[in-house]
């Protein structure tokens, strides 16, 4: 009884059906806003520290391949997304190529960057994590990729019909401008924490 009850709740669960070329521009703008005022924040607050580097140089370039298969990956979708309104051709290509590099590496950033409690006890410690921003969109990133993997993991499974996997497809959509917004927060609090600023 209680399981009918918690489908017929999913069942009626809906996502905004707002324009993605709207729902970029509002997105994008509200991003640029928030990470502008932020910047004049931590820059008129003075509150300088020495920059430590605290990875290695092979975490720094799996860090920076992420970064760019996520920019391939934003920009393959939503791209297409604007010009034509679907995902297909070459675009749909790109995507699904660059998408095993993004699982394979979302492993690898996650071990590398995601903070972690035990090296704080440490007197004198300082990281790149020092920062809440750092720390809460670290996460947001790794938890945004899960989702976005994941979704697209179930649609490949028999579980699905064509309802259903529209509507994965529109959470997958989601979470992917989801990872874009926390890869350019946690790009913004690496930049402050590394140049001391935080």
């Amino acid at each position: 009884m209680m399981n009918d009850h918690v489908l017929n709740l999913l069942a009626d669960l809906t996502l905004p059906d707002i324009p993605v070329a709207q729902l970029l521009t509002y997105v994008g703008v509200a991003t640029a806003v928030v990470v502008g005022l932020s910047g004049l924040l931590v820059l008129s607050s003075n509150r300088r520290k020495s920059g430590d580097r605290h990875h290695s140089w092979l975490s720094l370039l799996a860090y920076a391949a992420f970064m760019l298969v996520v920019l391939v990956l934003a920009i393959s979708s939503f791209g297409a997304l604007i010009q034509n309104g679907h995902l297909d051709g070459y675009a749909l290509m790109a995507h699904i190529a660059a998408a095993g590099a993004f699982v394979f590496l979302l492993l690898v950033v996650a071990f590398l960057f995601l903070p972690t409690g035990a090296a704080a006890n440490t007197p004198g410690f300082t990281s790149d994590n020092r920062w809440w921003l750092t720390r809460w969109s670290a996460w947001a990133l790794i938890l945004a990729s899960c989702v976005t993997a994941g979704t697209m993991l179930l649609s490949m499974l028999p579980w699905f019909g064509t309802q259903d996997l529209l509507w994965v497809a529109s959470i997958h959509r989601y979470a992917g401008l989801a990872v874009v917004v926390s890869a350019v927060f946690h790009i913004f609090g690496l930049v402050c924490t590394r140049q001391g600023f935080r």
